[in-house]
């Protein structure tokens, strides 16, 4: 009996290993790919501006990065004793603005420089839906609890999106010309938005990412929202908001995107990474144990093997 499709990404003709640098963007779908990565010890940059949803807050980020201009505070709002940015997502934050935009404008500085040396870009739209600030006429990464007079919700257009990936793809690409760019499209579920809203939204993405890749040699598609949608297509592999992929499903996304992105040596070189982790992970011993020698032993061991196959690798992360 089948119960999923087993579908096989198209290869994209490029591979990632642990001497590249990637920079991922997007939603929280992102996030779990990320972690994936860092876990693999691999050199990436991660959402700087937090979890961003839309695709014009990820074209914000990019903006920023690329044109290297200083953060501008009328993005800054206060709530709570803390101040907050409308480009940012809620978990940057701090009680003094001038510390805030310090934050804010290192982490940018830092940012260009990593994406200026990127081997990949990995964008992840969430939503085509967005709210947008009357006062600043500019979308907004998060509302910050504000109140919903300042705001209205739009849903975007393809010819919107495209327009400024065309623009933002062509800065990229001078800025960075070898860089890689590949999108996907988060299968989360917004159904705060409504059931049918949803798919108006994600198919808005997919018409949009799908004629930025025909349009582009440099830009790929991995298709993570089918595979979750449309290859396992079951919501035992969500968790019980029905709506974000579980840990199953995670995992199940991550070997696709290892069997696409990575070479047979990349994925041997995971599994001697994992066996490490697994051992550094290990409940807490009593020290000068017989056991917790032997696990020290394995663990200076398996570092050994790892160091051989790429010095490269850095253990500090």
């Amino acid at each position: 009996m089948r119960l999923h499709l087993d579908y096989i990404p198209t290869l994209p003709g490029f591979e990632l290993n642990h001497n590249k640098k990637i920079v991922l963007l997007g939603s929280c779908f992102s996030e779990n790919i990320s972690e994936k990565l860092k876990n693999y010890r691999f050199s990436i940059l991660n959402n700087p501006n937090g979890i961003l949803f839309n695709p014009l807050s990820i074209h914000q980020c990019l903006e920023t990065l690329i044109s290297e201009n200083p953060f501008d505070e009328k993005n800054l709002v206060y709530r709570d004793g803390n101040f907050f940015s409308y480009q940012h997502h809620s978990s940057i934050h701090s009680e003094d603005k001038h510390d805030l935009l310090k934050k804010i404008n290192h982490q940018n500085k830092s940012g260009t420089e990593f994406l200026k040396k990127t081997d990949c870009l990995i964008i992840t739209f969430g939503s085509a839906f967005l709210f947008h600030h009357h006062e600043l006429n500019a979308p907004v990464a998060n509302c910050h609890k504000q109140p919903d007079k300042l705001f209205e919700k739009k849903l975007l257009t393809v010819e919107q999106i495209t327009e400024k990936y065309c623009v933002l793809l062509s800065q990229l690409k001078k800025m960075n010309p070898l860089l890689r760019v590949v999108f996907t499209v988060s299968p989360v579920k917004y159904f705060r938005d409504g059931v049918i809203e949803n798919n108006l939204s994600k198919s808005t993405l997919l018409l949009s990412v799908h004629q930025l890749v025909s349009q582009f040699p440099h830009c790929y598609y991995f298709p993570a929202f089918e595979l979750v949608n449309d290859d396992l297509r079951d919501y035992r592999f969500y968790k019980e908001d029905l709506a974000h992929p579980n840990e199953q499903a995670i995992e199940y996304v991550w070997e696709k995107f290892s069997i696409s992105f990575f070479s047979e040596s990349t994925r041997s070189l995971n599994k001697q990474i994992l066996a490490l982790n697994q051992a550094l992970n290990h409940r807490k011993l009593i020290i000068n144990s017989e056991e917790a020698l032997k696990l020290n032993d394995f663990i200076l061991r398996q570092k050994e093997i790892i160091r051989k196959i790429n010095p490269e690798i850095d253990f500090n992360h």
